[in-house]
């Protein structure tokens, strides 16, 4: 049996790895993938370039980041390939405090992201500019995965942050 070390972002996404798992599709090819779901793009990322991982399923822009040397850390990933797909669902949502109503709301408030150097960091501030809202106005933190992110909004360290699905209907 060859070992795959596989790590993911939680999410809808991986159900075709949940489903060869339960299904013996792997085992039938004599393969055992092992899942560790990742706290951020850092760890799993480092992950990948440092060999503790074979595969992962991410969003390419942390591919591209990391292959340039342009992700949060100083690693540089030569050798990450990605094979494309695509999923409308992947595309985040920008999840709020109750009291956040409107992107002026969030001027001189802090928001999360997993890293401030990749797609969702751009993303998010692509979002808040069409809300109104300049750089100045806001602060952005990387704070890690989609728990590190929940936890921040029900501490109020953050006034919203960016989910995928189905993350953002759980909150």
């Amino acid at each position: 049996m060859k070992n795959l070390r596989l790590v993911v972002f939680p999410g809808a996404f991986n159900w075709p790895v949940w489903v060869a798992r339960k299904q013996g599709w792997f085992a039938a090819e004599g393969l055992e993938v092992g899942v560790t779901r990742t706290p951020g793009s850092v760890f799993q990322l480092s992950g990948l370039i440092n060999g503790e991982f074979d595969l992962g399923i991410t969003l390419i822009d942390n591919v591209v980041a990391y292959r340039e040397g342009q992700g949060e850390v100083p690693a540089v990933g030569k050798d990450l390939v990605a094979l494309m797909a695509c999923d409308t669902r992947v595309f985040p949502s920008l999840v709020t405090l109750p009291e956040v109503r409107t992107y002026a709301d969030l001027r001189g408030r802090t928001l999360s992201v997993d890293a401030t150097k990749t797609g969702y960091a751009m993303v998010l501030h692509a979002m808040l500019e069409k809300g109104g809202l300049a750089p100045q106005d806001y602060r952005i933190e990387s704070v890690g995965g989609v728990l590190q992110r929940f936890e921040g909004l029900l501490a109020g360290t953050q006034a919203g942050a960016l989910f995928n699905s189905p993350c953002e209907s759980l909150l």
